[in-house]
């Protein structure tokens, strides 16, 4: 699917969702979760091409190993993160939502205590000379 059939698929969701509220509000949100879910299957498709790009250039890139991986649990992190707390906020939830955005926050910055361990031993070495 293209990207005007996932605009009308989000469009027709969201218009149903609307008309489902006024009379009942638990298939409006069964609706929105399922048009969610439908958004998110189709977009994990054409994720596949590009993560095998990714991949690619990760085997042949010179760069230290170490740092793709992070950057790539990074992203997934966010991306996680972000249709969590979407997915609350449209639930009602924003106290709800603010906390996954702080966990997912916490998250990363677990992920990326490495790369700062190294950048601060590389200072250290560059005061020390």
């Amino acid at each position: 699917m293209d990207m005007t059939g996932i605009v009308a698929l989000g469009i027709i969701g969201a218009a149903l969702s609307v008309l489902l509220k006024q009379y009942r509000k638990e298939y409006a949100m069964i609706v929105s979760l399922v048009t969610g879910l439908l958004i998110l299957l189709f977009i994990i498709q054409q994720l596949t091409p590009i993560l095998e790009e990714l991949q690619t250039l990760y085997a042949s890139s010179q760069a230290v190993q170490g740092y793709l991986p992070i950057l790539f649990k990074s992203i997934g992190i966010c991306f996680l993160t972000q249709i969590a707390s979407d997915t609350c906020r449209d639930a009602g939830e924003s106290a709800i939502a603010s906390k996954v955005e702080m966990a997912g926050k916490i998250a990363v910055l677990l992920i990326s205590l490495p790369l700062f361990r190294q950048i601060l031993s590389v200072g250290a070495q560059l005061i020390n000379q």
